[in-house]
C-alpha cells in the first residue's frame, strides 16, 4: 500500500495514521423535510433536545466529557454508550437517560495511547476496544504505531484480556473491531490493507488485499452483514466499501449508485458505520451522513442517498431503534485545534 509521505497534507495524514482526517466544524446545510421519529419524550433529567428545523437532522445531544472521542459502541441491557479518547486513551460510560459520563477505563502503562473504534457484545457482557500506543516520539518504525484489542467487562470495567495485533502481522494497527455470531472478533489496520480474526484469543492474519489499502488514508470500520454471510469494511480516502466474503475470503468492491463520497470539505472521507433496525446501512462521513440500502441480501451492491451533518463526524452508533451520530472532531485533534463540544446526537431524519 502507498501512503502519502510529503506535500501540504502530510501534516494532517501523519497525525491522523488511525484516526479520520475531516474538516473543520460548520453549520449544517439545508437537507430539506425530516421527520422527526424520536418517539416518546425523554425523562426530565435526560440531556435537553437543540431547536431543530425542518432543515436539520440532529435532535437531542449528548455533550461528552471525553475528549476526541473517534469510536463508540452501545450496551442496550444497561442502556449506555461507551466512547473512546484519542487524547488519553480512556474508555467513557454514558449513561443514555440521564447523560452521565463516567470513565471505566484508562491505560496505566507507559505511552501516549489512543481508543477508537469498540463494540459490544451484549450476550457476553464485554466491550472490545481498539486501542493504540502512539510511539511517533520514540521509534523510526515504520508505522509508528502498535495495536491492540483490549477486552473490558461490562459489569466490572477491568480489563480482562489485551489481544496484541502484532502476533498476527508486524507493527499491525487498530481502527476497528466487530464480532459475528459465532464469537470471533475481525479488526481493521489502517496502515496495512489487513483484516484480522481473533479467536479464544489467538490473533491471525484473516485476509490481506490491495483493495483493503490506500494512497491516502486507508481502512478505518468494519461490521458484519444482516445475512451473517460478509463483513464490510470502509477505506477512509478515497472513499470506498469492500465486501469480504466469510466463507471464501474473497474481497470484493461493493457497487455503490447515488455517490459514497464526502467531496467537501478537503480530505473528507468515510469514517464510522453501523446498520439500523431496519438492515440500513449508516456512514458517517466528516460532513454528512449517508445511508445505504443492499440491492441484495448479500451485499454486493448497493443504493446511496445522502444528507448534510454538522462536521466533524467519526461513528455511526445504534441505539436500539435510534440512530446517534459522535462527533468526535478528529481532524482538530491532529491540528491541535480548540474543538467544538463533543457530543452525541440523534438523528431525526428517516
Amino acid at each position: 500500500m502507498t501512503r502519502l509521505v510529503s506535500g501540504p497534507l502530510f501534516p494532517c495524514l501523519a497525525a491522523l495514521a488511525l484516526t479520520a482526517c475531516g474538516p473543520a466544524p460548520s453549520a449544517g446545510s439545508d437537507a430539506g423535510p425530516v421527520v422527526d421519529d424520536a418517539g416518546p419524550m425523554a425523562p426530565d433529567d435526560a440531556p435537553v433536545p437543540v431547536e431543530t428545523d425542518a432543515g436539520h437532522v440532529l435532535g437531542e445531544r449528548l455533550p461528552l466529557e471525553a475528549r476526541f472521542p473517534e469510536g463508540g459502541a452501545f450496551d442496550p441491557v444497561e442502556g449506555a454508550f461507551y466512547v473512546g479518547s484519542l487524547a488519553d486513551g480512556s474508555v467513557h460510560r454514558v449513561d443514555r437517560a440521564t447523560g452521565q459520563e463516567t470513565v471505566v477505563f484508562t491505560e496505566t502503562a507507559p505511552g501516549r495511547w489512543w481508543t477508537l473504534g469498540m463494540h459490544v457484545d451484549a450476550t457476553r457482557r464485554r466491550l472490545f476496544v481498539c486501542a493504540m500506543d502512539d510511539q511517533r516520539e520514540t521509534t523510526t518504525e515504520d508505522p509508528p504505531y502498535l495495536g491492540y484489542v483490549w477486552e473490558i467487562d461490562l459489569t466490572t470495567g477491568e480489563r480482562v484480556a489485551t489481544h496484541d495485533l502484532s502476533d498476527a502481522h508486524p507493527r499491525a494497527t487498530c481502527t476497528d473491531v466487530t464480532s459475528t455470531s459465532d464469537g470471533a472478533l475481525y479488526v481493521a489496520d489502517r496502515e496495512h490493507p489487513n483484516v484480522y480474526r481473533i479467536v479464544d484469543g489467538e490473533v491471525e492474519l484473516y485476509v490481506t488485499d490491495p483493495l483493503l489499502g490506500s494512497s491516502a488514508i486507508g481502512l478505518n470500520a468494519i461490521t458484519p452483514t444482516p445475512d451473517g454471510s460478509a463483513l464490510l469494511a470502509i477505506v477512509y480516502l478515497p472513499s470506498l466499501l469492500a465486501r469480504i466474503d466469510l466463507t471464501t475470503r474473497e474481497v470484493t468492491q461493493v457497487a455503490v449508485t447515488g455517490g459514497f463520497r464526502d467531496a467537501l470539505p478537503a480530505l473528507s472521507g468515510a469514517d464510522g458505520m453501523a446498520f439500523d433496525a431496519d438492515g440500513r446501512l449508516r456512514v458517517a462521513f466528516s460532513s454528512q451522513l449517508t445511508t445505504l440500502e443492499g440491492v441484495t441480501a448479500e451485499w454486493r451492491s448497493a443504493r446511496a442517498a445522502s444528507v448534510d451533518v454538522p462536521a466533524g463526524m467519526t461513528d455511526v452508533v445504534i441505539a436500539d431503534d435510534a440512530i446517534y451520530l459522535l462527533n468526535g472532531q478528529a481532524v482538530r485533534f491532529a491540528l491541535g485545534d480548540a474543538p467544538d463540544p463533543f457530543v452525541l446526537a440523534r438523528l431525526l431524519a428517516p
